[in-house]
């Protein structure tokens, strides 16, 4: 059996886990595992993408390679502060640590307290201020971090944190692109998420346990095999010797050859028990370098930071939760026969077989590691309702402004709507004279669009309007696009069952060569899962693409390989979008509801919302509304922050 020869050392978790030795300039990828540089490196000669040898996630390396990956920081192990410096919460009697201090009440106050008095009314004009551990190598990191991640619009400190965009924003930007969203000083929920990655991390132990136990009851489950099939070989030997008084020569040919055939199962076996004795080491190790990531991400990041990668980690700490490993062997069972006449003794004798059900004593139950959705949406409210005739699509901007598309191929009214996401009210309206079928980006000057056979980049303005054509494609046509923020278009035929992937980041316009069209072809059980035209492919912020297909949500890795699949009979699902959160919302036109999936495409529940009818299209704005278009040309806007 293959095993790590420091794999129950603790000192696991600050090796590189591909050399499994000390870290040489350690590089985080985004499944928040560590490697050494030089091994990625090696990994990723002449690729474009690396699968993480421990988890087996895709990373999408940037435009100049390994060398624009994140370098690890907290790699370096720092004495832990001494505990007697801890500052005691003086507002109650649960001895825990103070996190902020009030001045008008000269208190210290820990986290729960110091919510309570920020929310009191009788303590709103009392002015606080955030506590920092004494510590001077980790002061001088926090310093480091804290310079590192200012505003990069204002340069200055994250203070403040967004509930809409789920971010971390400074003084100045409440006051310019976030002055309608709702705000609050960073320092609880930077508290709040530390808790639930400490809550994750606790999971993440408590998992690292089970696969101690599943591996040791491995060992139980390979000495019991080896004990079965030393009792059948007996078997086996004595009922071929009762046998052999009739049919000696027959029987001794059946014998050997039930022998061969059992000893090739039990090399088959035994060398699946010690592949997955191997897996387990694997994933050990795997969820110690996540551990190791993760609790430094907590303990050492600026608040920031935190909150910056805070939905992703938390993603990544889910998924490696819920995944789990399962032993099956089937062990071999030997079926006697009966004494009958020359022709049926082969019969009679009996074969070697393997069993229909694992057999093996000592196998465990799986045991549920997922963990809560951060922000868990059941509810829609909502806040307004119009109509507009013709609506074709609709798209969420990132500033202050939503896009409405209005106008098809059978009517030549081709006008792109712009409403205000703050006033929900139409403040800007333009003509178009071309045939757009999707709106797949749009920033402040320009939307970046889809016709029948080419992609344009569409510049509007009140004054003027420029249509720059960046790809012209006959392989388009009759398909759903969806632009990647890597400026990659990702679609898939129909026809040739293949999903396309084109890098438009070269001169305009693209020429169509094998260097800029990467064709993928997919594999034949997803093949006969998506049969006709996808309604909508998007990209999480997982890494993965989700797409919808009649009945059916498919989710794929970046190698178009399928990760999670859900079917409702009698569903048809279209629209999609997502939020800050992680959160993906799906319309189900047939049942007219709205269904919620996380970032992995998992289905969790229904969403309820108030007198909502044949959904086609959904889209989030900037300030957190949800506007769902349906059917007989109604839009309905929703809240649920």
């Amino acid at each position: 059996m293959a095993e790590c020869p420091t794999s129950n050392k603790e000192s696991d978790i600050v090796k590189c886990g591909i050399c499994l030795s000390a870290f040489t300039k350690p590089v985080l990828l985004n499944c928040f595992h560590i490697f050494c540089t030089p091994c990625v490196t090696k990994l990723a000669k002449g690729k474009e993408t690396l699968i993480c040898p421990l988890c087996r996630a895709v990373q999408v390396f940037p435009e100049n390679g390994v060398d624009g990956l994140t370098l690890y920081p907290y790699v370096e192990e720092e004495t832990p502060p001494d505990t007697n410096v801890m500052i005691i919460c003086q507002m109650c009697d649960n001895d825990k640590v103070a996190v902020s201090s009030c001045i008008d009440c000269n208190s210290k106050m820990c986290f729960e307290c110091s919510a309570y008095h920020l929310k009191h009314k009788l303590f709103k004009t009392h002015k606080t201020e955030k506590i920092e551990i004494e510590c001077t190598k980790i002061q001088s990191l926090a310093a480091k971090n804290i310079e590192n991640f200012t505003c990069e619009t204002h340069s200055e400190e994250l203070s403040l944190y967004c509930v809409p965009c789920n971010r971390a924003i400074c003084k100045e930007c409440i006051t310019q692109s976030h002055t309608f969203h709702k705000s609050e000083p960073i320092i609880f929920q930077a508290q709040r998420r530390r808790d639930l990655l400490r809550s994750a991390i606790g999971t993440i132990k408590s998992k690292i346990t089970g696969i101690d136990q599943e591996k040791e009851m491995s060992n139980i489950a390979e000495n019991n095999y080896y004990k079965l099939c030393r009792q059948w070989k007996e078997e086996i030997k004595t009922q071929a010797m009762r046998s052999k008084e009739t049919v000696c020569k027959i029987i001794d040919v059946l014998a050997d050859t039930n022998l061969q055939k059992l000893e090739e199962i039990q090399k088959q076996d035994i060398k699946s028990i010690n592949n997955f004795q191997d897996e387990l080491e694997t994933k050990k190790l795997s969820l110690h370098c996540l551990l190791r990531s993760t609790a430094d991400i907590v303990n050492r990041s600026c608040d920031g930071k935190l909150l910056n990668e805070y939905t992703c980690l938390y993603q990544t700490l889910n998924n490696s939760a819920t995944q789990g490993n399962q032993l099956n062997v089937f062990a071999p069972h030997f079926c006697f026969g009966h004494q009958i006449e020359h022709k049926y003794i082969e019969k009679c004798f009996g074969l070697i077989k393997r069993g229909d059900h694992p057999n093996i004593i000592g196998a465990l139950d799986s045991c549920n590691y997922s963990l809560p959705a951060i922000v868990d949406v059941t509810e829609l409210t909502r806040v307004r309702f119009f109509s507009i005739n013709n609506i074709q699509s609709l798209f969420g901007v990132s500033d202050d402004k939503t896009w409405i598309l209005v106008g098809n191929s059978w009517n030549p009214e081709h006008r792109l709507i712009l409403y205000s996401a703050y006033s929900l009210d139409p403040v800007y309206e333009v003509q178009r004279d071309i045939d757009i079928k999707q709106i797949l980006r749009v920033t402040q000057t320009h939307l970046w669009v889809k016709c029948d056979e080419s992609f344009k980049k569409i510049s509007i303005s009140k004054k003027r309007r420029h249509d720059e054509t960046i790809v012209t494609f006959t392989k388009f046509r009759n398909v759903t696009c969806s632009l990647l923020q890597n400026n990659h278009i990702v679609w898939y035929s129909v026809n040739t069952k293949c999903f396309y992937e084109m890098n438009i980041n070269t001169e305009w316009p693209v020429a169509v060569n094998e260097t800029t069209v990467k064709t993928i072809r997919a594999e034949q059980t997803l093949a006969n899962l998506i049969t006709t035209v996808p309604f909508r492919i998007t990209d999480t912020i997982s890494n993965q693409f989700v797409l919808t297909c009649k009945d059916k949500v498919i989710t794929l890795d970046r190698n178009f390989k399928m990760c999670n699949f859900h079917e409702n009979i009698g569903s048809d699902f279209r629209g999609i979008c997502q939020d800050p959160y992680g959160n993906i919302f799906i319309a189900d036109y047939n049942m007219s509801k709205i269904c919620l999936f996380n970032s992995s495409g998992q289905y969790l529940h229904d969403v309820f919302v108030q007198e909502i009818s044949k959904p086609i299209n959904i889209t989030r704005d900037s300030v957190g509304n949800i506007w769902v278009q349906e059917s007989g040309n109604s839009v309905q806007i929703y809240s649920y922050l």
